[in-house]
Protein backbone atom coordinates (compact mmCIF):
# COMPACT_ATOMS: atom_id res chain seq x y z
CA UNK A 1 0.00 0.00 0.00
CA UNK A 2 1.40 3.65 -0.89
CA UNK A 3 0.68 6.61 0.33
CA UNK A 4 0.75 10.06 -1.44
CA UNK A 5 2.59 13.03 0.32
CA UNK A 6 -0.14 15.54 1.37
CA UNK A 7 0.64 19.16 -0.16
CA UNK A 8 1.98 21.88 2.06
CA UNK A 9 -0.75 23.76 3.97
CA UNK A 10 -0.08 27.45 1.72
CA UNK A 11 -1.02 25.47 -1.50
CA UNK A 12 -3.89 24.17 -0.41
CA UNK A 13 -4.95 27.41 0.57
CA UNK A 14 -4.39 28.84 -3.09
CA UNK A 15 -6.49 25.87 -4.18
CA UNK A 16 -9.27 27.21 -2.26
CA UNK A 17 -9.01 30.39 -3.08
CA UNK A 18 -9.12 29.16 -6.62
CA UNK A 19 -12.25 27.25 -6.23
CA UNK A 20 -14.15 30.54 -4.66
CA UNK A 21 -13.11 32.95 -7.58
CA UNK A 22 -14.52 30.14 -9.81
CA UNK A 23 -17.66 29.45 -7.73
CA UNK A 24 -18.11 33.61 -7.76
CA UNK A 25 -17.21 34.27 -11.72
CA UNK A 26 -20.30 31.29 -12.18
CA UNK A 27 -22.70 32.99 -10.02
CA UNK A 28 -21.98 36.46 -11.27
CA UNK A 29 -22.47 34.56 -14.93
CA UNK A 30 -25.38 33.41 -13.86
CA UNK A 31 -26.52 36.57 -12.72
CA UNK A 32 -25.97 38.18 -15.14
CA UNK A 33 -27.61 35.98 -17.24
CA UNK A 34 -30.94 36.37 -15.33
CA UNK A 35 -30.67 39.91 -15.35
CA UNK A 36 -30.39 39.58 -18.96
CA UNK A 37 -33.52 37.80 -19.44
CA UNK A 38 -35.48 40.11 -16.71
CA UNK A 39 -34.09 42.96 -19.00
CA UNK A 40 -35.70 41.25 -22.26
CA UNK A 41 -38.80 40.66 -20.82
CA UNK A 42 -38.99 44.47 -18.93
CA UNK A 43 -38.30 45.70 -22.57
CA UNK A 44 -40.53 43.49 -24.82
CA UNK A 45 -43.53 44.66 -22.29
CA UNK A 46 -43.02 47.98 -22.35
CA UNK A 47 -42.80 47.39 -26.45
CA UNK A 48 -46.26 45.55 -26.06
CA UNK A 49 -47.36 47.93 -24.06
CA UNK A 50 -46.25 50.87 -26.48
CA UNK A 51 -48.70 49.23 -29.33
CA UNK A 52 -51.38 48.85 -27.33
CA UNK A 53 -51.19 52.84 -26.25
CA UNK A 54 -50.93 53.42 -29.47
CA UNK A 55 -53.79 51.62 -31.11
CA UNK A 56 -55.90 53.07 -28.41
CA UNK A 57 -54.92 56.92 -29.07
CA UNK A 58 -55.41 55.66 -32.87
CA UNK A 59 -58.66 54.50 -32.10
CA UNK A 60 -59.71 57.00 -29.51
CA UNK A 61 -58.53 59.61 -32.29
CA UNK A 62 -60.50 58.20 -34.80
CA UNK A 63 -63.87 58.62 -32.71
CA UNK A 64 -63.18 62.38 -32.37
CA UNK A 65 -62.44 62.36 -35.73
CA UNK A 66 -66.34 61.45 -36.60
CA UNK A 67 -67.23 63.57 -33.78
CA UNK A 68 -65.99 66.47 -35.08
CA UNK A 69 -67.43 65.39 -38.97
CA UNK A 70 -70.75 64.93 -37.05
CA UNK A 71 -70.49 68.16 -35.15
CA UNK A 72 -69.46 70.48 -38.05
CA UNK A 73 -71.95 69.99 -40.38
CA UNK A 74 -73.84 72.42 -41.98
CA UNK A 75 -77.43 73.78 -40.72
CA UNK A 76 -79.00 72.09 -44.05
CA UNK A 77 -76.73 68.67 -43.64
CA UNK A 78 -78.19 68.28 -40.00
CA UNK A 79 -81.99 69.17 -41.32
CA UNK A 80 -81.70 67.15 -44.06
CA UNK A 81 -80.58 64.07 -41.38
CA UNK A 82 -83.59 64.99 -39.90
CA UNK A 83 -86.28 65.09 -42.32
CA UNK A 84 -84.84 61.48 -43.03
CA UNK A 85 -85.06 60.33 -39.93
CA UNK A 86 -88.62 61.25 -39.44
CA UNK A 87 -89.60 60.07 -42.95
CA UNK A 88 -88.38 56.68 -41.66
CA UNK A 89 -90.25 56.94 -38.55
CA UNK A 90 -93.52 58.04 -40.46
CA UNK A 91 -92.92 54.56 -42.86
CA UNK A 92 -92.33 52.94 -39.72
CA UNK A 93 -95.58 54.15 -38.37
CA UNK A 94 -97.91 53.20 -41.76
CA UNK A 95 -96.10 49.75 -41.84
CA UNK A 96 -96.78 48.86 -38.20
CA UNK A 97 -99.79 50.51 -36.72
CA UNK A 98 -101.90 51.79 -39.48
CA UNK A 99 -104.86 49.51 -40.06
CA UNK A 100 -106.41 48.80 -43.67
CA UNK A 101 -108.63 51.62 -45.32
CA UNK A 102 -112.49 50.48 -44.91
CA UNK A 103 -113.88 49.96 -48.04
CA UNK A 104 -114.84 53.23 -50.51
CA UNK A 105 -113.62 55.34 -46.86
CA UNK A 106 -110.35 58.00 -47.76
CA UNK A 107 -107.89 59.24 -44.72
CA UNK A 108 -106.84 63.10 -45.34
CA UNK A 109 -105.37 64.73 -42.13
CA UNK A 110 -107.53 63.42 -38.83
CA UNK A 111 -110.65 62.75 -41.23
CA UNK A 112 -112.14 59.79 -42.99
CA UNK A 113 -114.27 60.59 -46.24
CA UNK A 114 -117.21 58.80 -47.84
CA UNK A 115 -118.43 59.41 -51.15
CA UNK A 116 -121.50 58.02 -51.69
CA UNK A 117 -122.34 57.27 -55.32
CA UNK A 118 -126.22 56.76 -55.11
CA UNK A 119 -128.55 59.72 -54.62
CA UNK A 120 -131.10 60.58 -51.69
CA UNK A 121 -132.62 63.42 -49.78
CA UNK A 122 -130.50 65.48 -47.50
CA UNK A 123 -132.20 63.89 -44.41
CA UNK A 124 -131.65 60.59 -45.50
CA UNK A 125 -128.21 61.00 -47.28
CA UNK A 126 -127.51 62.50 -43.75
CA UNK A 127 -129.40 59.23 -41.96
CA UNK A 128 -126.80 57.13 -44.43
CA UNK A 129 -123.89 58.67 -42.55
CA UNK A 130 -125.21 58.34 -39.38
CA UNK A 131 -125.87 54.37 -40.12
CA UNK A 132 -121.91 54.64 -40.96
CA UNK A 133 -120.79 56.16 -37.47
CA UNK A 134 -120.50 59.49 -39.30
CA UNK A 135 -122.40 62.79 -40.53
CA UNK A 136 -122.81 65.43 -43.41
CA UNK A 137 -119.06 66.77 -43.86
CA UNK A 138 -118.58 69.44 -41.86
CA UNK A 139 -115.93 72.20 -43.62
CA UNK A 140 -114.07 74.29 -41.22
CA UNK A 141 -111.02 74.99 -42.60
CA UNK A 142 -109.16 76.01 -46.46
CA UNK A 143 -107.26 72.96 -46.50
CA UNK A 144 -110.44 71.19 -46.38
CA UNK A 145 -112.68 72.85 -48.91
CA UNK A 146 -109.39 72.59 -51.10
CA UNK A 147 -109.25 68.61 -50.49
CA UNK A 148 -112.97 67.95 -50.80
CA UNK A 149 -112.93 70.24 -54.69
CA UNK A 150 -109.90 68.14 -55.86
CA UNK A 151 -112.01 64.65 -55.03
CA UNK A 152 -115.14 65.95 -56.31
CA UNK A 153 -113.91 67.49 -59.89
CA UNK A 154 -112.75 64.01 -60.16
CA UNK A 155 -114.83 61.87 -59.75
CA UNK A 156 -118.24 64.18 -60.79
CA UNK A 157 -120.17 63.22 -63.47
CA UNK A 158 -122.99 65.31 -65.52
CA UNK A 159 -122.72 68.45 -63.11
CA UNK A 160 -124.01 65.87 -60.08
CA UNK A 161 -123.96 67.95 -56.54
CA UNK A 162 -122.97 66.49 -52.99
CA UNK A 163 -124.73 67.16 -50.31
CA UNK A 164 -123.40 68.77 -47.17
CA UNK A 165 -124.13 68.84 -43.46
CA UNK A 166 -124.96 72.53 -43.71
CA UNK A 167 -128.65 73.74 -43.25
CA UNK A 168 -130.54 76.91 -42.57
CA UNK A 169 -133.91 74.59 -41.68
CA UNK A 170 -134.73 76.07 -38.37
CA UNK A 171 -134.18 79.46 -38.85
CA UNK A 172 -134.05 80.60 -42.48
CA UNK A 173 -130.57 83.05 -42.72
CA UNK A 174 -129.01 80.75 -40.03
CA UNK A 175 -126.93 78.71 -40.89
CA UNK A 176 -125.70 75.79 -39.14
CA UNK A 177 -123.61 72.65 -39.31
CA UNK A 178 -125.19 69.11 -38.20
CA UNK A 179 -123.18 69.43 -34.67
CA UNK A 180 -125.08 72.59 -34.50
CA UNK A 181 -122.24 75.28 -34.62
CA UNK A 182 -122.73 78.26 -36.50
CA UNK A 183 -121.37 78.74 -40.14
CA UNK A 184 -117.90 81.20 -39.95
CA UNK A 185 -118.72 83.30 -42.52
CA UNK A 186 -115.06 83.50 -42.81
CA UNK A 187 -115.11 80.53 -43.80
CA UNK A 188 -118.13 79.83 -46.19
CA UNK A 189 -117.49 79.01 -49.65
CA UNK A 190 -120.65 80.10 -51.84
CA UNK A 191 -120.47 80.44 -55.61
CA UNK A 192 -121.69 83.71 -56.69
CA UNK A 193 -124.93 84.92 -55.86
CA UNK A 194 -125.56 82.00 -53.17
CA UNK A 195 -127.16 81.71 -51.44
CA UNK A 196 -130.40 83.16 -53.07
CA UNK A 197 -133.55 81.07 -52.02
CA UNK A 198 -135.01 81.53 -55.42
CA UNK A 199 -137.15 84.90 -54.20
CA UNK A 200 -138.26 82.50 -51.01
CA UNK A 201 -138.06 78.96 -51.75
CA UNK A 202 -137.56 76.47 -48.90
CA UNK A 203 -133.80 76.18 -50.40
CA UNK A 204 -132.43 74.90 -46.99
CA UNK A 205 -129.50 72.65 -47.59
CA UNK A 206 -126.42 73.14 -49.16
CA UNK A 207 -124.53 71.11 -51.67
CA UNK A 208 -121.73 71.40 -53.48
CA UNK A 209 -121.05 71.55 -57.19
CA UNK A 210 -119.22 73.00 -60.24
CA UNK A 211 -119.51 76.56 -60.65
CA UNK A 212 -119.45 77.94 -64.49
CA UNK A 213 -115.90 78.70 -63.49
CA UNK A 214 -113.79 75.73 -64.87
CA UNK A 215 -112.15 73.84 -62.18
CA UNK A 216 -114.21 75.67 -59.21
CA UNK A 217 -116.78 73.96 -56.82
CA UNK A 218 -118.72 75.66 -54.73
CA UNK A 219 -121.76 75.80 -52.36
CA UNK A 220 -125.23 76.24 -53.77
CA UNK A 221 -128.62 76.06 -51.78
CA UNK A 222 -130.91 73.44 -52.48
CA UNK A 223 -134.47 71.95 -51.60
CA UNK A 224 -133.14 69.68 -49.08
CA UNK A 225 -136.03 66.83 -50.96
CA UNK A 226 -133.76 66.88 -53.84
CA UNK A 227 -132.19 63.73 -54.67
CA UNK A 228 -127.95 63.88 -54.71
CA UNK A 229 -125.26 62.53 -53.92
CA UNK A 230 -123.44 62.84 -50.67
CA UNK A 231 -120.07 63.28 -48.62
CA UNK A 232 -119.92 61.39 -44.88
CA UNK A 233 -117.08 62.62 -42.82
CA UNK A 234 -115.74 60.95 -39.44
CA UNK A 235 -112.76 61.33 -36.96
CA UNK A 236 -109.66 58.85 -38.38
CA UNK A 237 -107.77 58.00 -35.19
CA UNK A 238 -104.74 57.36 -36.92
CA UNK A 239 -103.77 60.79 -38.67
CA UNK A 240 -100.42 59.45 -40.28
CA UNK A 241 -102.45 56.68 -41.95
CA UNK A 242 -103.71 57.46 -45.76
CA UNK A 243 -105.63 55.33 -48.09
CA UNK A 244 -104.50 54.47 -51.57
Amino acid sequence: MRFTKSAPRGNASLVDDNIYDDVMVSKQADVSSVADEIYDDVMVSKQQDNVSSFANNSCTEDQLSKQKAVFYLTKNERCQTLKEDLESLKMIALDETCPKCEAGWERHRGSSYFFSNYTSSWTDSRRSCTDLGSDLVKIDSREEQMFLEIRVREIIKNNETFWIGLTDSKTEGSWLWTDGSPLNQSLSFWALGQPDSLGGAELDCVGMMKTEIPDEVRWYDRHCNDNLRSICEKDSKIQLCFCV
